[in-house]
Protein backbone atom coordinates (compact mmCIF):
# COMPACT_ATOMS: atom_id res chain seq x y z
CA UNK A 1 0.00 0.00 0.00
CA UNK A 2 3.13 2.46 0.79
CA UNK A 3 5.05 2.24 -2.06
CA UNK A 4 1.33 2.86 -4.19
CA UNK A 5 0.77 5.96 -2.38
CA UNK A 6 4.54 6.56 -2.78
CA UNK A 7 4.10 5.95 -6.66
CA UNK A 8 0.97 8.20 -7.17
CA UNK A 9 2.70 10.49 -5.20
CA UNK A 10 6.07 10.44 -7.59
CA UNK A 11 3.75 10.53 -10.45
CA UNK A 12 1.95 13.49 -9.79
CA UNK A 13 5.36 15.13 -8.88
CA UNK A 14 7.22 14.21 -12.22
CA UNK A 15 3.85 15.32 -13.62
CA UNK A 16 4.20 18.66 -12.06
CA UNK A 17 7.78 19.22 -12.84
CA UNK A 18 7.45 18.21 -16.40
CA UNK A 19 4.83 21.41 -16.72
CA UNK A 20 6.70 23.69 -15.39
CA UNK A 21 9.80 22.79 -17.40
CA UNK A 22 7.15 23.31 -20.29
CA UNK A 23 5.85 26.48 -19.71
CA UNK A 24 9.47 27.78 -18.77
CA UNK A 25 10.70 26.27 -21.84
CA UNK A 26 9.69 29.53 -24.13
CA UNK A 27 12.32 32.31 -22.47
CA UNK A 28 14.69 29.67 -21.63
CA UNK A 29 16.14 28.42 -24.86
CA UNK A 30 18.93 25.88 -23.51
CA UNK A 31 15.88 24.18 -21.81
CA UNK A 32 16.51 19.84 -22.49
CA UNK A 33 12.84 19.12 -24.04
CA UNK A 34 13.73 15.26 -23.88
CA UNK A 35 14.36 15.24 -19.63
CA UNK A 36 10.23 17.15 -20.03
CA UNK A 37 9.16 14.30 -21.48
CA UNK A 38 10.78 11.77 -19.93
CA UNK A 39 9.34 13.23 -16.57
CA UNK A 40 6.04 13.54 -18.41
CA UNK A 41 5.80 9.72 -19.37
CA UNK A 42 7.66 8.69 -16.21
CA UNK A 43 5.27 10.51 -14.56
CA UNK A 44 2.05 9.67 -16.51
CA UNK A 45 3.25 5.76 -16.05
CA UNK A 46 3.26 6.01 -12.13
CA UNK A 47 0.31 7.90 -11.51
CA UNK A 48 -2.21 6.24 -13.78
CA UNK A 49 -0.92 2.52 -12.42
CA UNK A 50 -1.20 4.00 -9.38
CA UNK A 51 -4.63 4.67 -9.36
CA UNK A 52 -5.35 1.31 -10.91
CA UNK A 53 -3.62 -0.73 -7.96
CA UNK A 54 -5.20 1.67 -5.46
CA UNK A 55 -9.08 0.86 -7.00
CA UNK A 56 -10.15 4.31 -8.06
CA UNK A 57 -10.53 2.70 -11.97
CA UNK A 58 -10.81 -0.92 -13.03
CA UNK A 59 -9.67 0.42 -16.82
CA UNK A 60 -5.87 0.66 -17.21
CA UNK A 61 -4.54 4.13 -19.03
CA UNK A 62 -0.82 2.63 -18.57
CA UNK A 63 0.61 3.34 -22.09
CA UNK A 64 2.88 0.45 -21.73
CA UNK A 65 0.26 -2.24 -20.76
CA UNK A 66 -1.83 -0.57 -23.52
CA UNK A 67 1.18 -1.13 -26.42
CA UNK A 68 4.21 -2.68 -25.34
CA UNK A 69 5.93 -1.62 -28.56
CA UNK A 70 5.77 2.02 -26.98
CA UNK A 71 8.80 0.79 -25.28
CA UNK A 72 11.19 1.33 -28.43
CA UNK A 73 10.14 5.32 -28.13
CA UNK A 74 11.57 5.51 -24.61
CA UNK A 75 15.06 4.45 -24.38
CA UNK A 76 16.22 6.89 -27.68
CA UNK A 77 14.60 9.60 -26.07
CA UNK A 78 17.01 8.61 -23.09
CA UNK A 79 19.66 8.88 -25.38
CA UNK A 80 18.69 11.94 -26.72
CA UNK A 81 18.38 13.25 -23.42
CA UNK A 82 22.29 12.63 -22.43
CA UNK A 83 22.92 14.16 -26.22
CA UNK A 84 21.68 17.18 -25.30
CA UNK A 85 22.41 17.46 -21.53
CA UNK A 86 26.21 16.53 -22.45
CA UNK A 87 26.92 17.88 -26.29
CA UNK A 88 24.75 20.82 -25.71
CA UNK A 89 23.67 21.31 -29.02
CA UNK A 90 19.80 20.55 -30.84
CA UNK A 91 19.76 18.78 -34.30
CA UNK A 92 16.24 18.20 -34.34
CA UNK A 93 17.11 16.68 -38.06
CA UNK A 94 19.26 13.83 -36.82
CA UNK A 95 17.13 13.51 -33.57
CA UNK A 96 14.52 12.90 -35.51
CA UNK A 97 15.48 9.54 -37.22
CA UNK A 98 15.69 8.05 -33.60
CA UNK A 99 12.01 7.85 -33.81
CA UNK A 100 11.45 6.16 -37.24
CA UNK A 101 12.16 2.90 -36.32
CA UNK A 102 9.90 2.93 -32.90
CA UNK A 103 7.26 4.72 -35.12
CA UNK A 104 7.07 1.84 -38.32
CA UNK A 105 7.02 -1.00 -35.22
CA UNK A 106 4.15 0.61 -33.35
CA UNK A 107 1.97 1.06 -36.95
CA UNK A 108 2.75 -2.32 -37.92
CA UNK A 109 1.50 -3.34 -34.15
CA UNK A 110 -1.45 -1.49 -34.85
CA UNK A 111 -2.66 -2.62 -37.87
CA UNK A 112 -1.02 -6.49 -37.47
CA UNK A 113 -3.31 -8.49 -34.81
CA UNK A 114 -1.49 -10.86 -32.36
CA UNK A 115 2.05 -8.76 -33.31
CA UNK A 116 4.68 -9.87 -30.88
CA UNK A 117 8.01 -8.27 -30.18
CA UNK A 118 10.85 -9.88 -31.27
CA UNK A 119 13.00 -10.23 -27.68
CA UNK A 120 15.95 -10.66 -29.53
CA UNK A 121 15.59 -8.16 -31.56
CA UNK A 122 14.57 -5.30 -28.66
CA UNK A 123 17.35 -6.74 -26.29
CA UNK A 124 19.71 -5.72 -29.23
CA UNK A 125 18.10 -2.36 -29.63
CA UNK A 126 18.38 -1.35 -26.20
CA UNK A 127 21.18 -2.47 -24.77
CA UNK A 128 23.21 -0.51 -28.29
CA UNK A 129 21.38 2.37 -26.91
CA UNK A 130 22.71 1.79 -23.27
CA UNK A 131 26.16 1.70 -24.87
CA UNK A 132 25.93 4.62 -26.72
CA UNK A 133 24.34 6.47 -23.20
CA UNK A 134 27.68 5.33 -21.35
CA UNK A 135 29.83 6.89 -23.64
CA UNK A 136 28.44 10.28 -23.54
CA UNK A 137 28.30 9.93 -19.49
CA UNK A 138 32.20 9.36 -20.82
CA UNK A 139 32.66 11.99 -22.23
CA UNK A 140 30.99 14.26 -19.52
CA UNK A 141 33.34 12.46 -16.79
CA UNK A 142 36.80 13.54 -19.12
CA UNK A 143 35.52 16.66 -19.67
CA UNK A 144 38.46 18.98 -18.13
CA UNK A 145 37.86 22.59 -19.99
CA UNK A 146 35.48 24.41 -17.81
CA UNK A 147 34.63 27.96 -16.91
CA UNK A 148 34.66 29.04 -13.42
CA UNK A 149 31.30 29.15 -13.16
CA UNK A 150 30.56 25.65 -15.12
CA UNK A 151 32.93 23.98 -12.36
CA UNK A 152 31.35 25.20 -9.67
CA UNK A 153 27.97 23.73 -11.35
CA UNK A 154 29.55 20.65 -12.26
CA UNK A 155 29.41 18.24 -9.61
CA UNK A 156 25.55 19.10 -9.93
CA UNK A 157 25.59 18.06 -13.13
CA UNK A 158 27.53 15.22 -13.01
CA UNK A 159 25.88 13.61 -10.23
CA UNK A 160 22.37 14.23 -12.34
CA UNK A 161 24.05 12.33 -15.25
CA UNK A 162 24.67 9.71 -13.12
CA UNK A 163 21.70 9.40 -11.46
CA UNK A 164 19.89 9.37 -14.93
CA UNK A 165 22.39 6.70 -16.03
CA UNK A 166 21.11 4.75 -13.41
CA UNK A 167 17.47 5.17 -14.09
CA UNK A 168 18.05 4.27 -17.50
CA UNK A 169 19.86 1.08 -16.73
CA UNK A 170 16.89 -0.21 -14.39
CA UNK A 171 14.94 0.72 -17.33
CA UNK A 172 16.86 -1.07 -19.73
CA UNK A 173 17.27 -4.23 -17.42
CA UNK A 174 13.53 -4.42 -16.63
CA UNK A 175 12.07 -3.67 -19.70
CA UNK A 176 13.65 -6.95 -21.38
CA UNK A 177 13.14 -8.87 -18.43
CA UNK A 178 9.44 -8.07 -18.86
CA UNK A 179 9.86 -9.19 -22.49
CA UNK A 180 11.26 -12.47 -21.92
CA UNK A 181 8.56 -13.34 -19.26
CA UNK A 182 6.03 -12.14 -20.99
CA UNK A 183 3.40 -14.07 -19.35
CA UNK A 184 3.73 -12.41 -16.02
CA UNK A 185 4.57 -8.70 -17.31
CA UNK A 186 1.42 -6.73 -15.96
CA UNK A 187 2.20 -7.95 -13.02
CA UNK A 188 6.02 -7.34 -13.19
CA UNK A 189 5.50 -4.07 -14.64
CA UNK A 190 3.21 -2.88 -11.30
CA UNK A 191 6.25 -4.11 -9.29
CA UNK A 192 8.54 -2.22 -11.33
CA UNK A 193 6.23 0.99 -11.28
CA UNK A 194 6.36 1.10 -7.85
CA UNK A 195 10.03 0.04 -6.78
CA UNK A 196 11.23 2.66 -9.27
CA UNK A 197 9.54 4.94 -7.93
CA UNK A 198 11.95 5.05 -4.83
CA UNK A 199 14.62 5.80 -7.53
CA UNK A 200 12.37 8.83 -9.01
CA UNK A 201 11.83 10.37 -5.76
CA UNK A 202 15.75 10.84 -5.37
CA UNK A 203 15.76 11.85 -8.52
CA UNK A 204 12.97 14.45 -7.67
CA UNK A 205 14.75 15.45 -4.14
CA UNK A 206 17.68 16.19 -6.15
CA UNK A 207 15.66 18.60 -8.52
CA UNK A 208 14.40 19.90 -6.29
CA UNK A 209 17.27 21.31 -4.92
CA UNK A 210 19.54 21.82 -7.64
CA UNK A 211 17.03 24.46 -9.94
CA UNK A 212 19.46 24.83 -12.63
CA UNK A 213 18.10 21.71 -13.95
CA UNK A 214 14.35 23.20 -13.88
CA UNK A 215 14.82 26.43 -15.00
CA UNK A 216 17.88 25.41 -16.92
CA UNK A 217 21.18 26.60 -18.41
CA UNK A 218 19.96 29.94 -19.98
CA UNK A 219 18.21 31.25 -17.56
CA UNK A 220 20.98 30.63 -14.53
CA UNK A 221 23.30 32.58 -16.90
CA UNK A 222 21.28 35.45 -17.01
CA UNK A 223 20.92 35.38 -13.07
CA UNK A 224 24.68 35.11 -12.78
CA UNK A 225 24.51 38.99 -11.23
CA UNK A 226 22.26 37.30 -8.14
CA UNK A 227 24.54 36.72 -5.75
CA UNK A 228 22.29 34.28 -4.01
CA UNK A 229 22.70 31.95 -6.94
CA UNK A 230 26.30 32.36 -6.52
CA UNK A 231 26.56 31.51 -2.75
CA UNK A 232 25.40 28.07 -3.91
CA UNK A 233 28.34 27.80 -5.84
CA UNK A 234 30.95 29.24 -3.67
CA UNK A 235 31.05 28.35 0.20
CA UNK A 236 30.37 25.20 1.28
CA UNK A 237 28.47 24.75 4.62
CA UNK A 238 30.77 21.48 5.62
CA UNK A 239 34.47 21.46 5.19
CA UNK A 240 35.37 20.38 1.47
CA UNK A 241 38.37 17.92 2.82
CA UNK A 242 40.20 16.78 5.97
CA UNK A 243 41.76 19.20 8.32
CA UNK A 244 45.19 18.99 8.38
CA UNK A 245 46.98 18.84 11.30
CA UNK A 246 48.86 21.63 11.40
CA UNK A 247 45.42 23.58 10.85
CA UNK A 248 43.33 21.91 13.62
CA UNK A 249 44.81 24.30 16.31
CA UNK A 250 42.77 27.44 14.56
CA UNK A 251 40.64 25.70 12.98
CA UNK A 252 39.05 24.31 16.67
CA UNK A 253 39.98 27.60 17.73
CA UNK A 254 37.21 29.25 14.86
CA UNK A 255 35.15 26.18 14.46
CA UNK A 256 31.56 27.61 16.41
CA UNK A 257 32.47 30.99 13.80
CA UNK A 258 32.83 29.35 10.53
CA UNK A 259 29.23 30.00 9.83
CA UNK A 260 29.28 33.66 10.99
CA UNK A 261 32.35 34.40 8.89
CA UNK A 262 31.46 33.18 5.83
CA UNK A 263 27.95 35.38 6.40
CA UNK A 264 29.94 38.25 6.74
CA UNK A 265 32.12 37.74 3.55
CA UNK A 266 28.77 36.80 2.13
CA UNK A 267 27.58 39.96 3.24
CA UNK A 268 30.76 41.98 2.23
CA UNK A 269 30.63 40.90 -1.43
CA UNK A 270 27.22 41.94 -2.02
CA UNK A 271 28.34 45.78 -0.02
CA UNK A 272 28.70 48.17 -3.87
CA UNK A 273 30.32 50.57 -1.84
CA UNK A 274 33.31 47.91 -0.72
CA UNK A 275 34.03 46.16 -3.91
CA UNK A 276 33.90 49.43 -5.93
CA UNK A 277 36.64 51.16 -3.79
CA UNK A 278 38.72 47.66 -3.04
CA UNK A 279 40.18 44.78 -4.21
CA UNK A 280 38.97 41.70 -1.97
CA UNK A 281 42.39 40.72 -1.05
CA UNK A 282 43.17 38.57 2.57
CA UNK A 283 44.42 41.28 3.91
CA UNK A 284 41.59 43.47 2.70
CA UNK A 285 39.12 41.15 4.03
CA UNK A 286 40.41 40.59 6.92
CA UNK A 287 41.02 44.16 7.90
CA UNK A 288 37.12 44.91 7.48
CA UNK A 289 35.69 41.76 9.02
CA UNK A 290 38.18 42.76 12.04
CA UNK A 291 39.60 38.92 12.25
CA UNK A 292 43.19 37.58 12.35
CA UNK A 293 44.03 37.01 8.44
CA UNK A 294 45.36 33.05 9.78
CA UNK A 295 41.18 32.34 10.48
CA UNK A 296 40.11 33.77 7.05
CA UNK A 297 42.59 31.81 5.21
CA UNK A 298 41.65 28.73 6.72
CA UNK A 299 37.65 29.20 5.91
CA UNK A 300 38.94 29.67 2.43
CA UNK A 301 40.63 26.68 2.75
CA UNK A 302 38.32 24.27 3.98
CA UNK A 303 34.58 26.14 2.83
CA UNK A 304 35.26 27.71 -0.06
CA UNK A 305 35.14 26.10 -3.52
CA UNK A 306 37.94 29.14 -4.79
CA UNK A 307 41.44 30.25 -3.94
CA UNK A 308 41.27 34.02 -2.18
CA UNK A 309 42.75 35.25 -5.40
CA UNK A 310 40.01 33.66 -7.81
CA UNK A 311 37.48 35.12 -5.07
CA UNK A 312 38.45 38.22 -5.57
CA UNK A 313 38.40 38.01 -9.07
CA UNK A 314 35.11 36.73 -9.23
CA UNK A 315 33.56 39.23 -6.86
CA UNK A 316 34.69 41.67 -9.46
CA UNK A 317 32.87 39.69 -12.54
CA UNK A 318 30.17 39.75 -10.27
CA UNK A 319 29.97 43.35 -9.98
CA UNK A 320 30.87 43.26 -13.61
CA UNK A 321 27.80 41.54 -14.50
CA UNK A 322 25.37 43.87 -12.43
CA UNK A 323 26.71 46.76 -14.26
CA UNK A 324 25.81 45.36 -17.37
CA UNK A 325 22.11 44.15 -16.20
CA UNK A 326 21.89 47.77 -15.27
CA UNK A 327 22.49 49.30 -18.34
CA UNK A 328 25.94 50.19 -18.25
CA UNK A 329 27.61 49.72 -20.93
CA UNK A 330 25.27 51.38 -23.21
CA UNK A 331 26.59 54.50 -22.06
CA UNK A 332 30.62 52.86 -21.49
CA UNK A 333 32.82 51.12 -23.44
CA UNK A 334 34.02 47.39 -22.16
CA UNK A 335 37.55 48.90 -21.04
CA UNK A 336 35.39 51.52 -19.16
CA UNK A 337 33.99 48.74 -17.17
CA UNK A 338 37.10 46.99 -16.34
CA UNK A 339 38.51 49.56 -15.05
CA UNK A 340 35.63 50.52 -12.71
CA UNK A 341 35.59 46.75 -11.16
CA UNK A 342 39.14 47.28 -10.59
CA UNK A 343 41.11 45.17 -12.94
CA UNK A 344 44.55 46.39 -14.24
CA UNK A 345 43.96 46.03 -17.86
CA UNK A 346 41.18 45.01 -20.53
CA UNK A 347 43.16 41.59 -21.26
CA UNK A 348 42.86 41.25 -17.33
CA UNK A 349 38.83 41.78 -17.19
CA UNK A 350 38.29 39.84 -20.68
CA UNK A 351 40.43 37.01 -19.67
CA UNK A 352 38.76 36.70 -16.14
CA UNK A 353 35.44 37.42 -17.53
CA UNK A 354 35.47 34.96 -19.48
CA UNK A 355 37.42 32.16 -17.14
CA UNK A 356 34.53 32.98 -15.03
CA UNK A 357 31.38 32.97 -17.27
CA UNK A 358 32.55 30.93 -20.22
CA UNK A 359 31.54 33.78 -22.69
CA UNK A 360 33.19 36.95 -23.92
CA UNK A 361 31.85 40.19 -22.93
CA UNK A 362 29.81 40.69 -26.32
CA UNK A 363 28.35 36.84 -26.04
CA UNK A 364 27.11 37.62 -22.79
CA UNK A 365 25.35 40.41 -23.55
CA UNK A 366 24.07 38.66 -27.02
CA UNK A 367 22.96 35.51 -24.64
CA UNK A 368 21.17 38.32 -22.60
CA UNK A 369 18.96 39.87 -24.86
CA UNK A 370 17.60 36.37 -26.78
Amino acid sequence: MFLNVLSLLVGFLCLFVAVLMFFNSKPNRKINIYLIIILFVAGLQRFSNAIEVLGVTTITFSPLKIRLTLAFYIIPIYYLFFRRLIHKKRQIKKELLHFILPTVLVLIDVLIDGYKINHLFYLVFSVCYFVSILLLVNKLLQTKRLSMFEKGSYKTIRTWTLLMTIIAFSLVVCSNYFLFNETTSKIDLNVFYRVSSLLWLTALIYIFKNPIIIFGEHNFLKSLHKNELQDLLIWHTKSLKVIDEKDKMIYNAIFNKIDSIILDIQILQKSVAVISTNTLTAKTIARELKIPKSHLELVFKYYCHYSINDFSNLVKINYALSLINDGYLKDYTVASLGEKCLFNSRFTFSKNFKKFTGLSVSDFINAQIK
